[in-house]
């Protein structure tokens, strides 16, 4: 079924210099809320909530880490299979089919993870959960951010990917607590509840695939600029407009320069955050453990929009470069220290990168291969990606079982994180044939 269309006397989508004024406030900025709220929840519960549970799970079901960061491997490796089909459906239908789908299918996950005991059913139920995941977290919210901004694109993402960030500082601490009060099954039966209580009213009522739905234009406010006048942003407009099919992306040296870097270096943030509350637990203890959480996440949202106010005016390739770096050595200073406070400055400068990792991930899409295809490349892109970084938190859970340390596979990840800027040279936007 084709989008909706505008109204008869709204203008064209694609004539951005003669978007009308308007005193209201741009539909578009709840959008953005909607998908902060979206993010809060598939990202505390669904991405750090995983760690957070990684050690009790292993009482549970009598097994080693290595066994339960495979089943964590095993999720996110389903997400990324499923990432190509719900990025295309994305395109065509907008979010809230793949958000109220989603959030059914997480929220049953957690529910039979409530009342599972064998380590095949823990597998089971994290192989149903891999497809919710895919639908609910970074393909609808980016593809729909990315559809009502242009201009303003990089300040709408960092403002809604702050969502990821009070998912690790509300979410996770409320998370933790259940957990201590109510114990673990009674604590996931609520944790599945919570995303069929938020989520699915969000994508039904709030979020709207583009703004032509409304009879608006990307970004609200009318350009002031002449159309002769170049604006202060790296975008180029008229290449939002074009369509990419999968072949043809992939038939581009930007498409594999991004999967190449973001593979490398998504390795060492899946891995680390995983595994934060468990490493941690070894020197401060679980409750402050799953603090330190609340530290990544509020670094983050100090270096999203700190990054967020001049994305939109700079180079994208050296600012994720920077963040690959600080990144890495985040992670390796980690490794090889057992100095408290060091830990904690190498969590909040770790916590400095991931967010801004996962927003320029979407802005270096949807700056190469535009706002049309934004969902299907996206979706494509994540394939290749987290199919190789979801291996992450397994191959560190295996290392410490076989050496009661981090210190090897917390290096690994690191040096993987300083070659992935090397591939970003070649992250430019490619001309259409």
């Amino acid at each position: 079924m084709p989008p909706p269309t505008a109204p008869p006397n709204s203008k064209p989508e694609g004539d951005i210099h003669n978007q009308p004024a308007k005193n209201r406030i741009f539909y578009g900025w709840w959008i953005v809320l909607g998908t902060m709220v979206v993010l809060a929840v598939t990202s505390g519960l669904g991405f750090y909530g995983h760690g957070l549970i990684l050690d009790p799970l292993r009482e549970q079901f009598g097994s080693s880490k290595g066994a339960i960061s495979s089943a964590i491997t095993l999720l996110f490796l389903i997400s990324a299979m499923a990432g190509p089909i719900v990025g295309e459906q994305v395109d065509k239908h907008g979010p809230t089919r793949a958000l109220i789908f989603g959030s059914f299918i997480m929220g049953l996950g957690f529910v039979f993870l409530s009342r599972s005991n064998l380590l095949w059913q823990l597998f089971a139920v994290y192989f149903l959960m891999g497809i919710g995941q895919s639908a609910t977290h970074s393909i609808p919210t980016s593809t729909v951010i990315a559809n009502w901004f242009i201009r303003k694109r990089g300040i709408a993402m960092s403002i809604a990917m702050t969502g990821l960030s009070i998912g690790g500082i509300i979410v996770i601490p409320l998370a933790s607590q259940a957990i201590q009060r109510w114990g673990l099954n009674r604590s996931l039966s609520l944790f599945g509840l919570t995303y069929w209580v938020v989520i699915i009213p969000v994508a039904l009522f709030l979020l709207k695939q583009r703004p032509s739905v409304m009879g608006l234009l990307p970004d609200g406010a009318p350009l002031t600029s002449s159309p002769g006048v170049e604006l202060k942003t790296s975008i180029d407009y008229a290449a939002q407009k074009e369509v990419w099919t999968r072949r043809e992306a992939m038939g581009t040296k930007a498409f594999w320069a991004i999967v190449f870097a973001f593979l490398f270096g998504i390795s060492g943030q899946m891995s680390f955050l995983i595994h934060e509350v468990s490493f941690m637990s070894q020197f401060v203890g679980p409750t402050r453990a799953a603090a330190a959480i609340s530290v990544t996440s509020g670094a983050s949202i100090i270096g999203r929009f700190s990054l967020g106010a001049v994305v939109d005016r700079f180079d994208k390739r050296v600012m994720i470069m920077l963040c690959f770096f600080i990144q890495a050595a985040a992670i390796l200073t980690a490794g090889f220290s057992s100095q408290v406070v060091i830990l904690y400055i190498c969590v909040f400068a770790f916590g400095l990168t991931i967010g801004n990792v996962v927003m320029l991930q979407s802005l270096i899409i949807g700056e190469c291969f535009g706002q049309v295809s934004f969902g299907t490349v996206f979706g494509l892109a994540g394939l290749f990606i987290s199919s190789v970084s979801s291996f992450g938190p397994m191959i560190s859970g295996f290392i410490y079982d076989e050496t009661q340390s981090y210190r090897i596979a917390f290096s690994i990840f690191a040096a993987m994180s300083a070659v992935a800027t090397l591939f970003l040279i070649y992250a430019k936007p490619p001309l259409k044939k």
